[in-house]
């Protein structure tokens, strides 16, 4: 993790405001963009190395492809790692994740009875799995709480002025001290659809966004 510098202050964030960002984006944005599911573990490690570096309608659509042929570990072992490279194109890097997504398999069924772990060094451990895609599994599939910050994160907490980071792991650091626990599993889901839908990277739709006068537009140039 990315230490914090000693000497800034970490800003506080209203109680009240909290609650009426969460609770305006929580009523908008009640699924997450991944097409994912608790109670699929395994469906949901996958989608999230997929996602990487990838937009979660090619993501899922990828996913669509390749449930249909396995669903399990062992079900992907089953798919030559060329095949395997072919269901998920055009996902990002889609032939270095194939063959991760077969050593993962390897090492899920040797190392783990073929379940999916439940901490966050085991799932890290594993082959393409980040703290991000680590952090995203253990709040989706396990309710333990985590913080899983990707690019729309790092950037609306930075532009709601709630942080001032340059990387998103310093952003998971921030985030962890001065975000109450009941709010680190729905912050990825609530901020990640609006970063695709209305939080836009450049000119964001601050005309349409529900949430706009809780936020300090750090860094918009251009909105609408």
């Amino acid at each position: 993790m990315a230490k914090i510098n000693a000497g800034k202050k970490l800003k506080r964030i209203p109680p009240a405001t909290l609650k009426a960002v969460f609770s305006r984006l929580e009523g908008l944005y009640p699924s997450h963009p991944l097409d994912v599911k608790q109670e699929e573990p395994f469906r949901v490690l996958v989608a999230t190395i997929l996602s990487s570096r990838t937009k979660d309608p090619t993501t899922n659509a990828a996913m669509s492809r390749l449930w249909k042929r396995a669903k399990t570990p062992s079900g992907i072992l089953k798919i030559d790692v060329g095949e395997l490279a072919e269901l998920i194109k055009p996902v990002g890097f889609y032939q270095t994740k194939a063959k991760q997504l077969h050593k993962m398999s390897r090492m899920l069924i040797d190392d783990f009875s073929a379940d999916v772990p439940r901490t966050r060094d085991e799932l890290m451990s594993l082959p393409g799995v980040g703290r991000k895609v680590a952090n995203l599994v253990l709040n989706i599939c396990f309710d333990i709480p985590a913080i899983c910050v990707d690019t729309h994160v790092h950037r609306i907490c930075n532009r709601f002025g709630w942080l001032e980071t340059k990387e998103p792991e310093e952003t998971e650091k921030v985030l962890t001290q001065i975000l109450p626990e009941k709010y680190w599993t729905p912050i990825n889901r609530v901020l990640v659809n609006h970063g695709q839908q209305v939080c836009h990277p450049t000119s964001p739709k601050c005309t349409e966004c529900t949430i706009s006068k809780f936020c300090n537009r750090s860094g918009v140039v251009k909105s609408r």
